[in-house]
């Protein structure tokens, strides 16, 4: 029976007058869950075995470009690190056991932190929450960091849910500016979304960190680094300009970069988003650049909300990984090749080893060095030595 059947025979099963058509409340909670159910049939496969998701629309978020994402990272990797975190859509796809998430979003942060330390409080706090547009201004007018953590948290998700297109922006005193967005039936709180990002935030690190800091205490050999920073603009009007109240400007891109270089040398493997600007281009042009196709949900026309993203792929350094085996200056002076050089002080090399080693200096001149071999041992022995012959 398909769905439409389905909930055709309910109505009419649980109608409180079958003849009037009108549907009992019964009814319209079936209806209510056959929605929910087609919204899970409708959902890629990757979310049904994976059922964590992001629970904040996010401007800029990253789960459009997840194939391209999941097909640059390594198979084996130590730890997962994601210091501009936002909506975390590659995060809560990967769900990783060994992880560090941060953001300079403070509020953000502390979201992320209710979600994974008191979501049952949170979804309990949500729930007087209303689609209205004195309410929804009431809210944002209120100073978040005034308010419980709880409470902090529930007005980010409430903001989030109703403002224009899940839109972050503060202005330079920090204070959230974004319209109402006057949307129909929003979905307020999503508990069963919020209690599995819950589960999945239980196993990570979450910390109120610049991405620098982050990177320098945590970032490690074999560790995979998503760099997901606000982009950087490829025209006058292509950027919704502040994020926090500290604008990530041209200098902070170039930084990045830099940052970006060390992350290579340490032996991670680096995955950055952002805008196909000349600049991006011209900042990892030593890397491996693919530019692929991306939507943008910011534009309020449908029609141009389309542009390119530039994955960034930065593969570790290679280090040597031996064993070093201590070897002592005498066993490593009896490795020289043995020659029949006429005259050779080979027999005599302790002798000359402890005349010359009871001399404090730190180079010697071997004028006439012959076959080599006290050179070579006064090497060993951590001097600079100078040899010469005149043959």
């Amino acid at each position: 029976m398909t769905q439409l059947g389905i909930g055709q025979l309910l109505c009419t099963t649980f109608s409180a007058d079958p003849g009037s058509g009108k549907p009992s409340r019964l009814c319209v909670q079936w209806r209510h869950h056959l929605k929910s159910y087609a919204g899970m049939l409708a959902e890629p496969p990757e979310i049904l075995t994976n059922p964590a998701k992001p629970i904040l629309k996010w401007a800029g978020g990253k789960r459009q470009l997840l194939p391209d994402l999941v097909q640059r990272l390594p198979k084996q990797y130590n730890r997962y690190l994601e210091p501009f975190f936002g909506g975390g859509a590659l995060f809560f796809h990967l769900q990783p056991e060994n992880s560090v998430i941060a953001d300079s979003n403070t509020e953000l942060i502390n979201f992320y932190q209710v979600v994974a330390t008191q979501v049952d409080s949170l979804i309990g706090a949500s729930q007087s929450h209303v689609n209205d547009a004195d309410y929804f201004y009431a809210m944002r007018a209120k100073d978040w960091t005034q308010m419980s953590p709880v409470d902090a948290a529930s007005r980010t998700m409430f903001l989030n849910r109703t403002c224009f297109n899940g839109l972050y922006r503060v202005n330079k005193q920090g204070q959230f500016n974004v319209p109402f967005g006057k949307y129909a039936n929003p979905n307020l709180c999503d508990s069963q979304s919020l209690k599995r990002a819950a589960a999945a935030l239980q196993k990570t690190i979450i910390v109120d960190s610049d991405y620098k800091a982050l990177l320098d205490q945590y970032a490690g050999e074999n560790d995979v680094v998503f760099l997901d920073p606000p982009y950087h603009p490829v025209s006058q009007y292509s950027d919704f300009k502040r994020y926090t109240k500290e604008q990530f400007k041209e200098q902070d891109h170039i930084e990045l970069a830099e940052e970006v270089a060390k992350l290579k040398d340490k032996g991670c493997t680096v995955l950055l988003t952002n805008s196909n600007s000349d600049l991006v281009l011209d900042l990892y042009k030593h890397y491996q650049i693919d530019v692929v196709d991306s939507r943008r949900n910011i534009n309020s026309k449908a029609s141009k909300r389309t542009g390119k993203d530039v994955i960034v792929t930065v593969k570790p350094a290679k280090f040597f990984t031996g064993i070093a085996i201590p070897i002592t200056p005498q066993e490593q002076t009896q490795k020289y090749p043995s020659t029949r050089f006429m005259g050779s002080k080979r027999k005599l090399l302790p002798s000359i080893r402890d005349a010359i080693l009871a001399q404090s200096c730190r180079s010697v001149l071997d004028l006439f060095s012959g076959s080599g071999v006290v050179s070579y041992m006064l090497k060993a022995e951590g001097k600079q030595v100078m040899s010469n012959d005149y043959m």
